[in-house]
């Protein structure tokens, strides 16, 4: 396994860089379009509305006459398919992906997905969102017999587990690599024929989808079909089903090939997937209301002004100022992209300044008054630590810090690049001490409890918790 250890002294530029997607890197984007004229287009359109899915590469494969066609490279979608010419995609079929680097080096165009294999089945090209718990031992064992691999990335597993099948039908064989990775994946399948679509039976990746005129639009977020006026969410992948979409046939074929036990994981609703995303039909900003309504309701708290962290806290932080009706106020805005390196800056005031110009405050508005700052989660407590000094130093009077998830004290073994559990704020240190460390004089977070409270009148759905304390699906096999 690819470790990177990133020590919780890192510098600023690191620290304030570093959330959530750092923590959890394998929310990749997939897209497909299915029985669509200029299929590569809308996967295209697709995949930028997805684009916070994964900034590491991207690539569309289309398929035409049974020919294969093929464009990908590292960068943004945007870069990547600047000024291209989307004649050289053509065909009524086509899959793409966006990557944001999980298993294997995110500087390698080998690793750029989807990934073309060609096999006793014909050629398959294979875009993958996910990590393969087992995909190290997998590995090592094929190495030993001789496998060559052609990238470093765990998704390369996949087509491999597929040639080694005794099945003469493709979607028999997929099913024969399903019991070798049980997670975690959603994949998107392109052959000569067809698009298969499929879920792991955790349901740990999202993937939905929608009609468009005659055909089907897929991806990773229901958010992306909502660019088409007439395109109509159709519905999710379910955890453990397989779907197969023809060439030229209207009707798609679904096969349950595992049975269900949902697990999916609940950062997509707190924070990965964006707000105008449904999970079971369900808005996640909606659901990121009801987590901050329920901040309140474990807590009432009281304050002049409830301050979010844009954008990540936004949804909490009105649903708390909704329940206990005290003022939203967006005192901080925050610029991404700044030119300034603070890594590269003379000085330790120097990196100060340029970490402080991200996180812009208009101190004569909160002088003198009680702050209540809502986060969805502290994972380091850098950013967190700058946020509270900024509001002291603006003469506030009194600093609760509110995150609307259970503090994070365990690692995420479905991506996580890095296997250290002492590089959570949370995991070795009590709510207090926690609260000493970012400068703040209250902490509160939402209780276990009240996340599983939420996700089941939202969502209605199994969750992942085990970085809360709670349980995994399925421990990865790391040797």
């Amino acid at each position: 396994m690819v470790q990177r250890i990133v020590s919780l002294e890192a510098s600023l530029e690191e620290e304030m860089d570093f959330d959530l997607r750092r923590l959890f890197p394998e929310e990749c984007g997939l897209s497909a379009a299915v029985n669509i004229e200029d299929a590569s287009v809308h996967v295209y359109n697709c995949l930028l509305q997805q684009e916070q899915r994964g900034e590491k590469g991207a690539g569309i494969f289309s398929m035409q006459n049974e020919k294969l066609f093929n464009h990908k490279a590292l960068g943004r979608v945007l870069t990547v398919f600047d000024d291209f010419d989307f004649d050289e995609l053509p065909g009524r079929t086509a899959i793409g992906h966006n990557r944001y680097a999980t298993q294997g080096a995110s500087d390698s165009k080998a690793n750029i997905q989807p990934l073309l294999f060609e096999t006793k089945y014909g050629p398959i090209v294979i875009a993958h969102n996910g990590t393969f718990v087992n995909a190290h031992p997998l590995r090592q064992q094929m190495l030993r017999e001789g496998v060559i691999f052609q990238s470093t990335t765990d998704s390369e597993l996949f087509a491999h587990l597929i040639g080694r099948s005794s099945s003469d039908n493709l979607e028999v064989a997929i099913q024969d690599a399903t019991e070798k990775i049980q997670a975690a994946y959603s994949l998107l399948i392109l052959t000569p024929n067809k698009i298969i679509a499929l879920r792991d039976r955790f349901g740990v990746r999202p993937l939905s989808i929608a009609t468009l005129g005659e055909g089907y639009l897929v991806c990773s977020e229901s958010y992306a079909f909502d660019q088409y006026p007439e395109s109509r969410y159709l519905r999710d992948v379910e955890a453990g089903e397989m779907i197969i979409f023809e060439n030229g046939k209207r009707e798609f074929k679904t096969i349950h090939y595992a049975t269900a036990e949902e697990h999916w994981c609940i950062f997509e609703g707190i924070y990965f997937s964006n707000p105008r995303s449904t999970k079971n039909g369900k808005y996640h900003e909606d659901f990121r209301k009801e987590l901050g309504k329920k901040l309140f309701e474990e807590q009432r708290l009281s304050g002049d002004y409830i301050i979010p962290v844009l954008a990540s806290g936004k949804h909490a932080a009105l649903g708390l100022a909704e329940a206990s009706g005290i003022p939203y106020l967006e005192a901080f805005q925050r610029k991404h992209n700044s030119p300034a390196r603070s890594f590269t800056a003379p000085s330790q005031e120097e990196r100060e300044r340029i970490a402080y110009q991200k996180l812009h405050l208009r101190p004569d508005l909160v002088k003198g008054k009680r702050i209540i700052v809502v986060d969805d989660s502290i994972v380091r407590s850098t950013t967190m630590a700058i946020i509270t000094k900024r509001l002291r130093d603006a003469g506030a009077a009194y600093v609760t810090v509110c995150i609307s998830s259970p503090p994070i004290i365990d690692i995420c073994p479905y991506g996580m690049d890095f296997q250290k559990r002492q590089e959570l704020i949370a995991y070795d240190k009590s709510i207090d001490q926690v609260r000493k460390r970012i400068g703040a004089d209250e902490l509160q977070y939402l209780t276990k409890q009240g996340l599983n409270d939420v996700v089941r009148s939202v969502y209605g759905a199994g969750i992942c918790s085990g970085c809360f304390g709670g349980k995994y699906p399925i421990i990865p096999q790391l040797q």
